[in-house]
């Protein structure tokens, strides 16, 4: 049942259509989601055989397949790839880019040549990792790259570097796709289809964007600052120097828990649509699931130190965090309860997509009751660094998460290709995968309480670790053969599958009112929403159990009626994303190789932003194609939300600089050398550029072009006159003996000045490629908004330096 007329023709297969070029300009989100979902499942298929190896090596003792070396690059390897080459990506990427659109009523995300840019950089920085085995050089110190070890010292070859490049490449690549939809979630729904009628999956995937772009910039300064340990020289995690490897852990894990619940969110939301679906009811306590979802997401952000409870914090900080691992159990508790209780009375479909849900339930209850366990610090100490850690987030991971997501696939499949999966297959893929999950992690609980510890790549013969070991690899096999069967069943459906009707589930949200699979442009008329479950609501009324279908078709009383006739736009593809990604891997490869590569990868990255700025023929409208169908511009909540998370990258170096600046072991320090007199009248300068960047758009508002541009090159002459500043002022302090590499106060300051000089670069750079367009007629009043994006971006910059001017320079005057 349709819920709006099919007025618009009937393209062709979005999935055929086109040749590879056109898969390589693409903007569409269908088609990214489809190329997030080769391209994982590809990486699962190399971290599966990465976990096979591991599980061959130790199913007898004393194994001899990999030497130590060996087995400490595919351990690494196998949980970097697991987690952010395919958990992550499959609910970042192709569910979230697929369903999302979709579900709030949009014809594709708030920025589209974003969308590919994010994935253009995914693929990259994926396939640099995997670039390390080419040179046996592959990473070797765990996901987790704890410091000390990842030293120059103790780890002399590329195999960090590899990691580090990468994972910053990834992390740009997933703040991109964080702005772009939470941008998408915020201010293109359709109309009536308020917060509290949002899908639960749209609900779970926006406080997960949320987390990422809060969580991520922790992890890229931790990177960053041990990317200039390794090669400029510095000392942030050397003990010698006076400072602490815990600082990296910090770091590390501000980011590494939001990220079990960016992993875990997406599964959430899924089992949350296939539940009320296939139990035929509506979700049992959709307000407290919403709560409960928001609540997740506020209390993830605040457990990271749980990770630490073994470094000796002590009592207070044990305590703190001991309490908020607790309760941050009671937010998921709530949502077992309800889709228990969703299930419980229900007229039941038992599809292969239900089964996954129902042990999804089963599974992630198991790994969540043990993870309640480590929120005790005794308990924790004693099974730190166990074989029960690895049970534990595998259970919640894979037995969790995973299930989950193999469920939404067979749930969405329909939707995506327009064909059906075997049951037949489908049931068998269940069934291989919990016997061999639970034959392979289930004996971790018990290998770990025996003492077996983790990362250890042989075990000697009588420690009654023998059977156990071999039992997790016969599971392991188990579990590889489930795969593959999914595997078969995708491609035997792609090829002759069953045509799949638009709502085969009988669906209850929007993307079921639309042909399987959708047009190119989504909806020929956007939706307008009276309630929750508006699709459901249209076809069957308020008798929900009794299943009877509406009789009364007046559009004006019904839950979900037709939006006006709309002319449809759809974005152009574009070419200039995968170059960008490109241009940002020549970047990456050169920080490996030669610093001139650097200026080459810079070169062509900046020359793909402004063709993609000056691509459209509108070009002052950010992929104006689609547009907003909220109260407010994209781009106005996109800079916004970028300069929220750009907010947390300077807050986790300032802090780094708070913590370091009076323990220096040798060296001048703040005392010493800095020059007050000289930065205060640069900060002046740079706080007039304010003043007349506000001037610059006021005149531009109201069509003064003239005073518009002189305001305007006067803001990038204050910006250049402040950055000389810098440069003569680190150049005097190289010349007073203080340097990058002299002390912890050295490399502190150099460090978040100078990445406040290269955010206040880039800010010249842009307010020139404006002041460009100006100058050719191209910036007019109607498209003031791009110089107002702008303008936030360089406000921002300056506040920025007012935190830091007063904390560096004006504590050192106060003697602070």
């Amino acid at each position: 049942m349709a819920a709006y007329p099919k007025e618009l023709p009937q393209p062709s297969n979005y999935l055929s259509e086109g040749g590879i070029l056109s898969w390589l300009t693409t903007v569409d989100h269908k088609r990214i989601a489809v190329l997030y979902g080769v391209t994982t499942l590809a990486f699962l298929l190399i971290g599966g055989i990465e976990g096979l190896l591991i599980r061959l090596q130790l199913a007898t003792p004393n194994g001899t397949l990999l030497s130590a070396d060996g087995y400490n690059q595919i351990f690494t390897m196998h949980g970097t790839t697991m987690i952010f080459l395919v958990v992550m990506p499959v609910g970042v990427g192709f569910f979230s880019n697929f369903v999302v659109p979709l579900q709030i009523g949009a014809r594709d995300v708030a920025f589209p040549r974003l969308n590919a840019l994010s994935y253009w950089l995914f693929l990259f920085g994926g396939l640099l990792l995997h670039a390390s085995f080419v040179w046996r050089a592959a990473p070797d110190v765990g996901w987790f790259g704890y410091a000390n070890l990842t030293e120059r010292y103790y780890s002399p070859g590329p195999n960090v570097d590899f990691w580090i490049v990468s994972l910053l490449i990834l992390g740009v690549s997933s703040v991109i796709g964080g702005v772009n939809f939470f941008v998408t979630v915020v201010n293109m729904r359709a109309p009536g289809l308020t917060f509290m009628r949002l899908p639960l999956f749209t609900w779970s995937v926006l406080v997960m964007f949320v987390l990422i772009l809060v969580a991520f910039p922790p992890l890229t300064v931790g990177l960053i600052l041990l990317w200039m340990d390794r090669n400029y020289g510095t000392h942030f995690y050397e003990v010698v120097a006076g400072a602490t490897p815990l600082l990296w852990q910090h770091l590390f894990w501000l980011f590494g828990h939001p990220e079990v619940y960016i992993m875990v969110l997406p599964a959430f939301g899924i089992m949350s649509e296939i539940v009320p679906v296939f139990s035929r009811k509506p979700l049992f306590g959709y307000p407290m699931m919403v709560y409960s979802t928001v609540l997740i997401g506020f209390l993830s952000y605040g457990v990271w130190a749980h990770h630490m409870f073994a470094v000796g914090m002590g009592p207070v900080a044990d305590s703190a965090f001991m309490l908020t691992s607790m309760l941050i159990a009671i937010p998921t508790g709530i949502k077992i309860f309800s889709w228990i209780a969703t299930i419980w009375g229900g007229s039941l479909k038992m599809k292969t997509a239900f089964y996954f849900a129902i042990a999804f339930i089963l599974q992630f209850t198991i790994g969540g009751l043990s993870g309640i366990m480590h929120a005790s610090p005794p308990i924790d100490l004693q099974q730190t660094d166990s074989y029960f850690v690895v049970a534990h987030f595998h259970y919640v991971l894979f037995g969790g998460t995973f299930f989950a997501l193999v469920g939404g696939l067979y749930y969405w499949w329909p939707k995506v290709t327009g064909r059906m999966m075997s049951e037949r297959l489908g049931k068998l893929n269940f069934w291989l995968t919990v016997i061999g999950f639970n034959a392979t992690f289930f004996p971790m609980h018990i290998l770990g309480a025996e003492g077996m510890p983790r990362r250890v790549y042989h075990y000697p013969a009588g420690m009654g670790w023998d059977s156990l070991n071999l039992l997790a690899t016969i599971g392991a096999f188990i579990l590889a053969t489930s795969v593959l069967v999914l595997v078969i069943n995708m491609v035997t459906s792609l090829r002759s599958g069953e045509l799949a009707e638009d709502d085969p589930w009988d669906g209850r949200t929007l993307e079921w009112t639309i042909p399987s699979p959708p047009p190119e442009y989504n909806f020929g008329r956007i939706p307008v929403v009276h309630g929750r479950d508006a699709f459901w609501l249209q076809k069957y009324g308020r008798g929900l159990e009794a299943g009877q279908l509406r009789t009364d078709t007046d559009p004006t009383t019904a839950p979900l009626e037709p939006g006006t006739p709309e002319v449809v736009h759809v974005p152009p593809p574009s070419i200039f994303p995968i170059v960008l990604a490109a241009g940002i891997l020549v970047i990456g490869i050169g920080m490996m190789v030669w610093v001139r590569i650097i200026l080459v990868g810079a070169a062509v990255s900046l020359l793909a932003i402004i063709g993609m700025a000056f691509e459209l023929s509108n070009y002052g409208v950010a992929d104006d194609v689609v547009e907003h169908q909220g109260g407010l511009d994209n781009r106005k909540i996109g800079i916004w939300a970028f300069i929220g998370s750009e907010t947390l990258f300077f807050a986790s170096l300032i802090s780094t600089y708070l913590i370091y600046k009076n323990r220096n072991v040798v060296g001048p320090t703040a005392k010493d050398i800095l020059e007050i007199p000289l930065t205060s009248g640069s900060t002046f300068i740079l706080l007039m550029s304010s003043l007349l960047m506000v001037l610059s758009l006021s005149a531009l508002q109201r069509a003064d072009y003239k005073w518009s541009r002189i305001w305007l090159f006067g803001t990038i002459g204050c910006g250049l006159m402040f950055l000389g500043g810098q440069v003569y002022e680190f150049t005097h302090f190289y010349h007073e003996g203080l340097s990058l590499q002299t002390n912890l106060f050295g490399q502190t300051f150099f460090t978040l000045v100078g990445f406040h000089g290269a955010h206040v670069t880039i800010g010249v750079i842009w307010l020139m490629v404006l002041a460009g367009a100006s100058l050719m007629g191209g910036l007019e009043s109607r498209r003031s908004l791009a110089l107002d994006c702008a303008a936030l971006y360089w406000h921002f910059v300056d506040i920025v330096w007012i935190i830091i001017f007063s904390l560096i320079y004006l504590m050192k005057a106060t003697g602070v």
